[in-house]
């Protein structure tokens, strides 16, 4: 974990897709179009999993999930669960993942707690594809996805480092672009 971390910064709209390297990924952006005032994009980038069906294997916090099929993993920061319970298989929520521990693309797909299952095929979860949340507010606030939002930078070696990259909309041409990027403890 980083700890808390503020950047505080602007970049220049390229019209293109704009990689901000910050040296961690942040947790929430927000981004301000300065010079036209018009557009304040927020993108919650932690990578959340909404899961179904859970089964009767409590998954918690700190256990590392991996799909049956993707053979993607993580390891759960918190679960939050919305209906159901586990004792009777019907747990239905959202697993927050810890940061840095995705490997792979979760699909629609059951998952296990490797943590306590040492066998795939146990269905602990059923899960649909991770994501992040992004809202644009222009004159009402809206969804934001692909080109309109903002998204992970993960950052690799040769390459720019961990970030957040602005969708080519958002990134307006010769536009002034202000952002605060925070990273929670």
């Amino acid at each position: 974990m980083h700890g808390g971390h503020v950047k505080i910064g602007q970049v220049v709209g390229l019209g293109a897709a704009l990689n901000v390297p910050l040296g961690f990924v942040p947790k929430f952006v927000e981004l301000f179009n300065m010079t036209d005032g018009d557009i304040i994009t927020s993108a919650f980038l932690q990578w959340v999993i909404p899961f179904s069906g859970g089964g009767t294997n409590v998954i918690s916090p700190g256990d590392k999930i991996k799909g049956a099929t993707s053979g993607a993993t993580a390891v759960v920061e918190e679960v939050l669960l919305a209906s159901g319970s586990w004792a009777a298989g019907t747990a239905a929520g959202f697993f927050t993942v810890q940061e840095g521990s995705l490997v792979g693309t979760f699909g629609s797909e059951n998952v296990y707690d490797v943590t306590t299952q040492a066998a795939a095929g146990i269905d602990d979860a059923t899960v649909t594809v991770n994501v992040v949340h992004n809202v644009a507010t222009t004159t009402a606030v809206a969804s934001a996805t692909t080109t309109s939002a903002i998204s992970r930078l993960e950052g690799t070696a040769g390459t720019s480092g961990a970030g957040f990259t602005i969708g080519s909309v958002i990134a307006e041409a010769a536009k002034c672009l202000r952002y605060v990027a925070y990273q929670g403890d």
